[in-house]
């Protein structure tokens, strides 16, 4: 099926969310690793030093080095209680919820968008579009730090899949065109005859 020139509006709009989706879903994957790295120090120190000053005071050691003992138990138990890890946890939900909507993104644009009339194709850009709002809306934000490393992971080529031929492995393609050619070769199978 040919896909008509009028319908490179809405292809770009799956492109510019496919794009936004991927940035922002990198980013969020950043801040749950930062924020993650920050509450298994805090977990582990408190626990060492617990244990440590425990160990040491059951050893015989001045009764004293119990108040550490005692302050890393407080730390850990209130670093649990009031969910020090609960961003990280939104921030990877945040992350694979960008990361799905991505994908859809990228399927319609570039594998069930020939198959669709203008009119079917606008009601699912339309639907995916909502669908990122709506997402964004709830999410927490990211910070510069964050989107500085989603860019720079992007930029190297990381979010290509291998089996693009000929792709440079820097962006995603330029172009509705570049996913979708404006006309569709015929199949070996649509001429008769078997493999070439």
């Amino acid at each position: 099926m040919t896909i008509a020139p009028d319908m490179a509006p809405l292809l770009d709009e799956l492109q510019t969310v496919e794009e936004n989706c991927l940035y922002t879903a990198q980013a969020h994957f950043a801040i749950a690793a930062r924020k993650g790295a920050i509450v298994r120090i805090v977990y582990v120190s408190a626990s060492v030093v617990a244990g440590l000053a425990g160990g040491l005071v059951a050893a015989g050691l001045p009764a004293w080095l119990g108040v550490f003992s005692a302050a890393g138990g407080i730390v850990g138990a209130v670093t649990a209680a009031l969910g020090a890890d609960k961003d990280v946890h939104v921030h990877r939900v945040a992350a694979n919820a960008l990361t799905k909507l991505r994908h859809e993104a990228r399927a319609l644009r570039e594998t069930f968008a020939s198959a669709l009339t203008k009119d079917e194709l606008s009601r699912e850009v339309r639907r995916i579009t909502d669908g990122y709002n709506n997402l964004i809306q709830g999410l927490p934000p990211t910070d510069d730090e964050a989107m500085a490393q989603a860019r720079k992971a992007i930029q190297s080529g990381t979010f290509v899949p291998d089996f693009r031929a000929g792709h440079t492995g820097k962006t995603l393609p330029s172009s509705p065109a570049a996913a979708l050619p404006l006309s569709a070769a015929p199949s070996q199978s649509s001429k008769g005859g078997g493999a070439p």
